[in-house]
Formats: structure tokens, sequence, C-alpha cells
């Protein structure tokens, strides 16, 4: 008998299992659902998927300092950031030994080399930097030297949207392209491949459909044993498929930008509960300065005064108690330097708009008004119909059109394209108020989905630029002022309501960040860091 028993221990052995062995704990795995085509090359993200992707797969050289409890911007990948006494030269010292996914240690060619790629691809975050650029160098291994063409008092904060990208990768995986020795620039790579130093790894990508995020054992930072182990991206599932996975828990987080009915049919699940997120986006109705009747000011002032903003905010109500919105007093989050509190809030008021109308010279029924709405987020249509119904007490006729994203975009890329009337949320790319402003309304920004009005104003692109070149503190903050009730005056765009995102989530997954205000980085999709949720068990 015990022959047998040590035989039958010698057998087990053999085959890789020990008779004291533990079975491994099973991998937690976090199912997130969202919408829109997700870019994984972080120096092509635009939207919200995208940044959700750039900072899992990717780092940036600094960051809000959510690990010690602030929102602080503080360096990350870098050691040390420092500004000499002219205010042009940038000293960046990198942390030692981070490893990219590839195995690469990080080093300072890498930072010259991401730098140097956003600004040669001219997509993305780019505008942020574009143009501020006198050199970037390597000066030794864990030290990179950026200088300024002139003091730029947004840069430092601008560094949160600079992915680090592993040169030695991209440059084995470029193909032929239009960047001389540079080729694409590794372009078709990044398109379905990560090259960060994330705490997640992209084990799969695809743009319209899918991507798998898994941990990083050797981040620099450490991923914490609670987080989720794998965390599958999927990508336009219609509202009732939402649910239905919800239901059979299949699905454990969603996107903000499914409507409130969808929310309350989420929030009847057991276990589903909303997380909150304010503070990193508002929703703009954009109006066409250069098309009839929106390039006469007194008919842009008409048609935002008959619109009905009580009705508009309902869209985003939950329940009784919850709204995802409070009401806009401008261009700018409340949470940024330069938002005016003592405006009145967008309310409707029909007979300022018939007064402004009469002064403007397009005449009611002289044109009728095109309406878009953005196909995957499908409270606009509602508000699309609310528009169509206020302006029709103008006298104007309208008609609406959805339309996917991709073609959004490419239709707002020439003014004699862009519709007439457009609907977007803009989050905040970063926590200053040049990064909002400026990307929205200032004309070197024309030909980009963000500046779709195509609005001109000399005094606010020179307030604009002066912003760029003044010091962070007050007189800074009284320049975005004279912005915001400038463009409040020229009435560009129509100043829906400042968003408060809610994301339905089963109580499986915690996130801090948006559970915690005070840890809520102001940053559109700096609060999904996956490495900081907690998953409570395998699902």
């Amino acid at each position: 008998m015990a022959r047998s028993a040590a035989m039958a221990a010698a057998m087990l052995l053999g085959l890789g299992i020990g008779m004291s062995t533990a079975p491994a704990p099973a991998q937690t795995v976090l199912r997130v659902s969202e919408g829109g085509t997700a870019n994984i090359d972080p120096q092509l993200a635009s939207i919200v998927i995208d940044a959700i992707l750039m900072y899992n797969v990717y780092d940036t050289l600094v960051y809000p300092a959510v690990d010690a409890g602030s929102t602080e911007i503080r360096p990350h990948l870098a050691e040390s950031v420092e500004l000499d006494a002219s205010g042009t030269v940038y000293t960046i010292k990198l942390r030692p030994n981070v490893k990219f996914h590839s195995g690469n240690i990080l080093g300072a060619d890498d930072v010259v080399f991401s730098l140097n790629r956003m600004l040669a691809l001219k997509k993305g975050f780019s505008y942020l930097f574009d143009g501020w650029i006198k050199s970037a160098e390597a000066r030794d291994p864990l030290t990179a030297v950026i200088t300024l063409t002139k003091p730029y008092s947004t840069f430092y904060s601008s560094l949160t949207r600079l992915s680090i990208v592993d040169s030695k990768t991209v440059m084995a995986n470029k193909r032929p392209g239009d960047y001389g020795e540079f080729g694409d620039y590794g372009t078709g790579y990044l398109n379905e491949n990560g090259a960060g130093t994330g705490a997640y790894r992209a084990t799969f990508h695809k743009q319209t459909e899918r991507t798998e995020l898994r941990k990083f054992p050797d981040y620099f930072k450490g991923v914490p044993a609670k987080a989720p182990d794998i965390v599958r991206l999927a990508y336009h599932q219609p509202d009732p498929t939402v649910v239905t996975l919800f239901q059979r828990g299949e699905l454990d987080l969603v996107r903000s930008f499914i409507p409130a009915e969808t929310k309350r049919a989420l929030l009847d699940v057991k276990g589903v509960t909303l997380a909150e997120e304010p503070g990193v986006a508002m929703f703009f109705i954009k109006l066409n300065n250069r098309k009839p009747p929106f390039d006469d000011v007194h008919c842009r002032r008409a048609f935002a005064f008959a619109v009905d903003y009580d009705n508009m905010l309902e869209v985003e109500r939950v329940d009784a108690k919850t709204v995802g919105a409070v009401p806009a007093r401008g261009p700018l989050l409340s949470s940024m330097a330069g938002y005016v509190p003592s405006m009145p809030v967008m309310k409707r008021d029909m007979k300022r708009a018939r007064e402004e109308l009469a002064q403007c010279r397009h005449k009611p029924g002289s044109v009728k008004i095109q309406i878009t709405w953005i196909d995957i987020v499908s409270k606009e249509e509602p508000i699309a119909l609310l528009l169509q119904q206020n302006w029709k007490e103008l006298g104007f006729t309208s008609e609406i059109q959805r339309l996917p994203w991709p073609v959004y975009v490419q239709m707002t890329a020439k003014p004699d394209t862009a519709p007439m009337v457009g609907q977007v949320y803009t989050f905040a790319r970063t926590t200053d108020p040049d990064a909002y402003l400026y990307n929205l309304y200032h004309s070197s920004r024309h030909g980009q989905f963000s500046a779709a009005e195509y609005f001109a104003d000399a005094e606010v692109d020179a307030l604009l630029d002066k912003g760029r070149a003044t010091p962070v503190g007050p007189a800074r903050t009284a320049i975005y002022e004279q912005v915001f009730r400038r463009v409040v005056e020229l009435q560009p765009s129509i100043f829906g309501y400042e968003l408060i995102n809610h994301y339905a989530k089963r109580d499986v997954v915690s996130i801090p960040t948006m559970e915690r205000p005070e840890l809520n980085t102001g940053l559109m999709g700096g609060n999904h860091l996956f490495r900081l949720m907690e998953m409570k068990a395998a699902n």
C-alpha cells in the first residue's frame, strides 16, 4: 500500500501536479462596452475611448498623482522636470529601468522620438505642442532636453497627453510611408499593437470590434493584485444588447453616452450602480459660422435664446434625484481657471430671441436648417428633435440627419461640408483652460471636428495667444475670463450643459477615481485607470 501511494505521488509530480499544490487563482476579467472607433495609437488619440487605451497601455512624463491621493500633476515616467530661467528649456530626468512591454528599457531617445512623431503626424493632441518645439534631444540615456520657441505656460500640463512609445519596436516594424527614414512612423503597426510601458499590454486590438488588455507584470509602479487581470473592451454594442449583457452578468462597465432610459433599465438589474465623473466634459451645439443663417451673430443669439435648456437637461435625467448635467454659463468647465461664475446660466427667452432675430439679415424661412446627431450617441436624437421644435417658433424649418462619427469628423474638415448644426461632447484634453478654449475657438484649429463652428475673431485669437505666453496665475486667469465673456457675446456655439458622466457598473468592480471626488483627474479618459480599479471576485 505504501509503495502504491508513493508511485501515485511520483506520477502526479511527473505530470506537474503536486499533491499539496493549491489551485491557481482564477483570473479576474473586467468587461467594458464602449462606443466609437478605438485608436490604440496614442498619437492619433482624440476621443474618450482612445484616451482610455492611451492611459492604460502607455504612460506620460507627468500625470495627476492619484497614487498619492492627489490630483496635482507631478512627474510620472519622469523623476523630475526642471524649467530654466528663460522659461523655454525643460530638462527631464527619467526614472531608471522602466520597461516597455517588449522588454526594452525606456530612454531619453524614446521621449525625443515620441515628441517628434506626434509633431510629424499632426493628429490627436499634437496641437498642444505644434509650433512650440524648437528642439528635442537626448542629453544622456536618461535625460531629455526640450527647448521651446518661446515661453509656453501650458506646456507642463500638456505633457499629460504625450504618451511615450517604444522607438526601437516602432522602427523595427515601420512600413513604407511619407516620413523619409521613418517610413510610415509605425502607424500601420501601432494601429493594431501597443508599444508602451503601461500597466496593461494589448494582446488583441481591432478598431471597430474589440480590444483585450492584460496586466503587465513588470510595470514600474506595480499593478495591485485586486486590479483586473484581463480587460475586454467591446465597441458599437447597441443599448438593448448592453442591458441584456448586464442582466446575464456578462458585462461590468458601460460608456456614459447611453440614454437615461437605458441607465434606468440597468439600475433595475441587481448589483448595478452608477459611478459619477463630473467636470470633464461639456455638451455643445456647433453652429457653422460660415453658413447662413449662422454667419450672422444676431441669428446665432436668436437661435440660442430659443432653446429650451430645461427640457434639454431632462435628456440626462436618470431618476428623480439624478441628473447627469448642470446648466452651462458659457464655453468653459466650471473647474477651470477663467470660468466666470457670475455669468447667468443659459435660459430660454423667446422675447430676446425675437429681438435678436429682428436684427438678423436672414429672415425666417429664408433657409432650411440641417441638424445632425451622432449615431453612437443616441441621446442626441431627442435633442435634435427639441431644437427642431424650438426653432420652428422662430419661423425656421429643419431637417434632421443621423451621422456616423467618422463621417461627421470627415465633414467638419472643410467649412463648406461641415454640418450647419452639429452636436458634440467636448472633453478636457488637459486641466488647463488653454487646452479647452484654444482647441474650440482659435482660428488656427479650423478643420478639426472640435472647431466645427469655423469661428474667427481676431480679439479671441490674440487673447488665446497671450494666455499661452503668460505664466500661470491671476493675470493669466483674467485673460481666460475675457475669452469666456467674448465668446459668450459672439455666440459661435450654443452652450448646452456641463456633463456629469454616469457610468453604469456592476458591483464586482470599484473605481476609486469616480467614487472619491478628490481623485477625479479632470482628464478625458484619465479616470479609467484599470490598475487602480478593484475586482471583488473572479467572474
